[in-house]
C-alpha cells in the first residue's frame, strides 16, 4: 500500500513540476471568475460585477429563464468550449510524456524494484496522470457551484458530475497516447495517434449530429433548409424521409466503436439538473434566451429529442469499452516488455 501511495505521489509531483500544470490552472480559476462576474438585475443581464448591463426581458434577476441561462452558460458554453478542449488539449500536451519518459532506460527500475506488481505499477501511473485533468475541474467547478448558489440562490452539486465526466472524456485520449507511447516509446507519435483519434471521433459524431437533424429534427420541427442559399425557413411539421432516417441509422453504426468525447460532454447537461430549466425551458437553447424569445413548443420539443436521443450505456458505456480495449493493450505491452 505504502508503495502504491508513493508512486501515486510522485505523479502528482511530477505534475505539480509542470509548467502547463500551473498555467492551465490560473486560466481555468480566471475564467470561472469571469463566469462569477455575470449577473443579473431589473433590466438584464450584467457583466463583470455589474460594470456592464445587457437589457434582455427574460434574463432579469428572479425569473426562472435568468437561472436556467446562467446554468446553461456552463454546460453548453464553458465546458465544451474551455473544460473540454482547451484545457483537455493542455493536459494532453502535458501528461503524453509520462510513460514514455517513464520507461526510458534509468527511471522504470527503480519503480520495478519496488514490490508493486507491474500491472498495478502501470495503472496507478495511468490514473496518476489523470489527475491533471481531475484536479483543474474540480477547482474550476467549486468556483462555478459558489457561484451559481451567490447569484441565482441555486446551491445545486449536480454540476460537479462535470469532474468525472470531463476526466472520462480526457481518459479516452490519454488511453490512446499511452498505448502509441509506450508502443513507440516517442511523445511526439503518442500526441498524433491521440489527436488523430479525438479528430476521427469528432467528425463522425458531427456528421451522425447532422444526419439527425436533417433526417428527425427538421421533419418534427417544421424547418426546411435550401442548401443552395443557405436559407432556412419554418412551418408544419412534415413526414420524415425514410432514405435520410436510414443514412442516420448507418452513421450511428459507425459512430458505436469509438469513444464519444463530444456525446460525452453534451450528456453533462442532462446531469446537471435543474428544476425550471428541466421543466418549464426544457427543449431551450442558449440562443433563443439571449434574444430574449421563447422558442415553438413544437421546436423546443424536437430540440430537446435531439439532445437526449442517445442513452447513458450508448454514450458512456461504448467508450468504456474502447477505452478498456485500447487500456488492456498499452498494459499488456507494458507488462511483457523487457526493460
Amino acid at each position: 500500500m505504502r508503495a502504491a501511495l508513493a508512486i501515486l505521489w510522485d505523479s502528482f509531483r511530477l505534475l505539480q513540476a509542470r509548467k502547463l500544470f500551473w498555467f492551465a490552472l490560473g486560466i481555468s480559476v480566471l475564467v470561472a471568475l469571469f463566469y462569477a462576474s455575470i449577473g443579473f438585475n431589473a433590466k438584464g443581464m450584467t457583466l463583470f460585477f455589474g460594470a456592464k448591463t445587457m437589457e434582455n426581458p427574460l434574463l432579469q434577476e428572479g425569473k426562472p429563464e435568468a437561472a436556467a441561462f446562467y446554468v446553461m452558460i456552463f454546460t453548453d458554453v464553458i465546458v465544451k468550449l474551455w473544460l473540454a478542449w482547451v484545457a483537455v488539449v493542455l493536459a494532453l500536451l502535458s501528461t503524453a510524456s509520462i510513460f514514455p519518459d517513464f520507461i526510458s532506460e534509468g527511471s522504470i527500475g527503480i519503480a520495478l524494484s519496488k514490490p508493486v506488481g507491474r500491472l498495478r505499477l502501470f495503472l496507478l501511473k495511468y490514473f496518476g496522470g489523470l489527475m491533471f485533468v481531475a484536479l483543474q475541474v474540480t477547482v474550476f467547478t467549486t468556483i462555478v457551484f459558489v457561484a451559481l448558489g451567490m447569484r441565482v440562490g441555486e446551491w445545486n452539486l449536480t454540476v460537479f458530475w462535470a469532474v468525472p465526466v470531463i476526466t472520462f472524456v480526457f481518459s479516452l485520449l490519454y488511453c490512446m497516447a499511452v498505448w502509441i507511447g509506450i508502443w513507440t516509446r516517442s511523445t511526439l507519435f503518442a500526441l498524433l495517434g491521440a489527436f488523430m483519434m479525438w479528430g476521427t471521433a469528432l467528425l463522425v459524431q458531427w456528421g451522425e449530429e447532422g444526419l439527425y437533424e436533417i433526417s428527425h429534427f427538421n421533419p418534427e420541427a417544421g424547418v426546411t433548409v435550401d442548401f443552395r442559399s443557405g436559407t432556412r425557413s419554418e412551418g408544419e411539421s412534415r413526414e420524415k424521409d425514410p432514405e435520410m432516417v436510414a443514412m442516420h441509422r448507418n452513421i450511428e453504426r459507425a459512430v458505436l466503436p469509438l469513444p464519444k468525447t463530444r456525446d460525452a460532454t453534451n450528456y453533462l447537461k442532462r446531469l446537471v439538473r435543474m428544476k425550471e430549466r428541466d421543466s418549464l425551458l426544457s427543449g431551450v437553447t442558449l440562443d433563443d434566451l439571449l434574444k430574449g424569445e421563447l422558442p415553438d413548443p413544437k421546436k423546443a420539443a424536437a430540440m430537446k429529442r435531439l439532445e437526449n436521443r442517445h442513452s447513458a450505456a450508448y454514450v458512456f458505456g461504448t467508450s468504456a469499452l474502447f477505452e478498456v480495449v485500447i487500456l488492456s493493450l498499452a498494459a499488456w505491452i507494458f507488462c511483457r516488455r523487457d526493460y
